[in-house]
């Protein structure tokens, strides 16, 4: 591949510092396609430059020896209102870091002056596909350092499936009134993020804001997210995913407030579609359970004529019965209060951090005795 030229950068807007100074001698070059490499989530590894990342919460874990690390990174295209995509990072557990990826292919020096011997980086992706796709373009160590093996997975593992609710769309915003931005968005305070880590279970987020199962927000044209679940990135439509390569302990979907946003979709044209999306996961996934959930941020109070809250917690749950009555009694029915005067609201009336904190406490054990897991 093309390396990008080893330099040392200071990009105002960035909200990491990059530290220390340039390198002398000859840094090693880590290929993006290194095997030691593990990555986490649905990422798109057909490009020989290096994979490509758009979904929150997906991951990237690295073992390395020496006393630096740099990662090269290139921003592929973001909604201009949306800002830069948003990652997170720790070395060696210590406490994390935001790392914003700005224009061109980059090098950003995330550690320096580490203690001789080996460390291990995660990488988290905070911001949603919205806001764009990053792609890895490899790492740079010291001299003489190396990349190891990445240390064992999890064994267990839950995948989620939903729209805003589920991508910390506004969790860090003050009230309802400010407008959707990655400064706002963080993947890692969402109930799915602190639910897997209560667990000790991986995760694969498969959720996009405004998306619905049957129409999206404002009617929006473009695909739903059944559509989109069977895809690697969402915007890439000729790279279908491997349900092969991973293979969930449980299916999590949290939708169905984009269809209701204004009007009745229609009770069959909504219960057809989240059948469907049901029975495309058991198709995959033979022996998973498949949890339904009605979350927060569906409303009776908004629009009020509607009462959107009570139409899909009957459809949903109707739905879950006859598969229950059919034999298949892996899949589950849950509702999450909903939003509460009390815990405040993110960007836009959507769950706010106290919201998702309170889900993951009742989803948490709901789950863990579902699966059976201690």
């Amino acid at each position: 591949m093309t390396h990008v030229p080893a330099r040392c950068l200071t990009r105002l807007g960035l909200a990491l510092a990059l530290l220390g100074g340039c390198h002398h001698g000859a840094p090693v070059q880590v290929s993006p396609q290194a095997p030691q490499l593990r990555f986490s989530g649905r990422v798109d590894r057909s490009d020989p430059e290096g994979p490509r990342l758009a979904w929150g919460g997906t991951s990237l874990t690295v073992r390395f020896t020496g006393t630096s690390l740099g990662l090269r990174l290139l921003d592929l295209g973001k909604l201009e209102e949306a800002a830069p995509n948003r990652f997170r990072f720790s070395v060696d557990g210590a406490p994390f870091r935001d790392l914003y990826v700005g224009e061109g292919p980059l090098l950003y020096r995330i550690a320096e002056g580490l203690p001789p011997g080996e460390h291990v980086l995660l990488l988290e992706k905070e911001t949603e596909p919205a806001v764009g796709e990053t792609q890895f373009l490899g790492l740079e160590l010291d001299p003489d350092a190396q990349v190891l093996s990445a240390p064992p997975r999890l064994e267990r593992r839950i995948e989620f499936i939903g729209d805003s609710g589920l991508t910390g769309f506004g969790i860090e915003g003050k009230n309802a009134q400010c407008s959707f931005n990655a400064e706002t968005q963080r993947h890692s305070l969402t109930w799915a993020a602190l639910t897997a880590r209560a667990l000790n279970a991986e995760l694969s987020v498969v959720a996009y804001s405004g998306k619905g199962v049957a129409i999206n927000y404002a009617n929006d044209p473009t695909p739903t997210l059944p559509q989109l679940y069977t895809r690697t990135l969402p915007r890439r439509e000729d790279g279908p995913w491997d349900f092969t390569a991973w293979v969930p302990d449980a299916v999590v979907i949290q939708l169905g407030a984009n269809d209701f946003w204004k009007e009745h979709p229609g009770e069959a044209r909504f219960r057809d579609a989240y059948r469907s999306l049901v029975a495309s996961i058991r198709g995959h996934y033979p022996q998973a359970h498949i949890v339904c959930v009605l979350g927060s941020g569906i409303s009776d109070a908004h629009p009020k004529e509607l009462q959107a809250r009570t139409l899909v917690r009957g459809l949903v749950s109707s739905l879950v019965d006859e598969l229950h009555k059919a034999g298949d009694t892996r899949v589950h029915f849950a509702e999450v209060p909903a939003n509460r005067d009390d815990e405040g609201l993110g960007c836009l009336w959507h769950p706010s951090r106290k919201t998702h904190q309170r889900t993951a406490g009742q989803m948490t054990p709901l789950l863990r005795e579902w699966l059976g897991w201690k």
